[in-house]
């Protein structure tokens, strides 16, 4: 049982209060990308790979393997990990041996949801599994609850459309896609912004108009509209995203923005030969060209 992992990026990031418990308060959209990126091996596919295989083995437990990008946590730590024994202790435990490989290629740092991706998706690969013997499955509404005590941007991958986010990004409203046919670039430079770093740097404030609104408008006017909170921060502090992000308007995006916490930044194009000639020019560590 495979499945190919997509990311996500952020259209607009409003910090617009903070908890009592510490949770910040966010108005944004979450938007699937790369799920029609190519094939595994080609150059253009964006996607990270899990592999789920029952073992001949009798007894219980999994075995984890991981290849492709290096996993840089315990394994205790790993959200694919935790995704897992959820499931398992939602199951009964009673899957026999499985093995649990994923083969990581999505960027890691980036601000664009990888790691609650893998965790999710093999969430949904044992959900498979269950069904495939016959035994209960969690309904989606299980599921996005188990995925959000795992982060707050993993419940949008159990649907895993493009959906406006409230909250701490775990109330979701499904929206239709808008931006089909347009091309992103993302770039990344060599560096990792954490989360708590990212928040540490946002003071909280209400939105002056409502981005539900402003996702309607054509994309060349969303430049003075729709913004991501964390870049008033880490701009200063990271000047190499300010600039990738200029480059971006610069070589003919008609959005830019930074994702999520960062440090991925996209354009979105009209078509496939401005996105490539962008691409071409940026110079950054890591790039990627998709269709959305």
């Amino acid at each position: 049982m495979i499945k190919f992992v997509n990311a996500k990026i952020n259209i607009g990031l409003n910090i617009v209060g903070k908890r009592d418990d510490g949770y910040h308060l966010l108005e944004t959209v979450f938007y699937p990308v790369g799920l029609f990126a190519g094939t595994p091996g080609n150059p253009e596919s964006f996607c990270d790979i899990l592999e789920l295989t029952p073992m001949k083995e009798k007894g219980e437990g999994v075995e984890f393997i991981f290849t492709g990008n290096p996993v840089d946590c315990p394994l205790e730590k790993n959200l694919v990990y935790k995704g897992v024994e959820a499931m398992l202790r939602w199951s009964g435990g009673n899957l026999g041996r499985i093995c649990v490989r994923l083969d990581k290629h999505l960027p890691d740092g980036a601000g664009m949801g990888g790691g609650s991706a893998d965790a999710v998706f093999a969430m949904k690969l044992i959900a498979e599994l269950l069904a495939r013997r016959g035994m209960p499955v969690p309904t989606s509404d299980e599921l996005r609850e188990m995925a959000m005590c795992l982060g707050a941007d993993c419940p949008v991958f159990v649907d895993n459309v493009p959906a406006y986010a409230e909250g701490i990004g775990e109330k979701l409203y499904s929206i239709q896609p808008f931006l089909s046919g347009k091309w992103i670039v993302i770039v990344k430079p060599d560096m990792h912004i954490s989360t708590k770093e990212a928040f540490a740097g946002v003071t909280p404030s209400p939105s002056e108009e409502s981005l539900r609104e402003l996702i309607q408008l054509p994309v060349a006017e969303w430049r003075h509209k729709i913004h991501n909170d964390f870049e008033k921060s880490l701009f200063p502090r990271y000047p190499q995203l300010k600039s990738l992000k200029e480059a971006l308007y610069y070589e003919g995006a008609e959005y830019a923005s930074m994702t999520g916490s960062g440090a991925a930044l996209y354009g979105i194009f009209p078509d496939r030969e401005s996105a490539g000639k962008a691409c071409d020019a940026i110079d950054a560590p890591y790039k990627a060209i998709l269709l959305l």
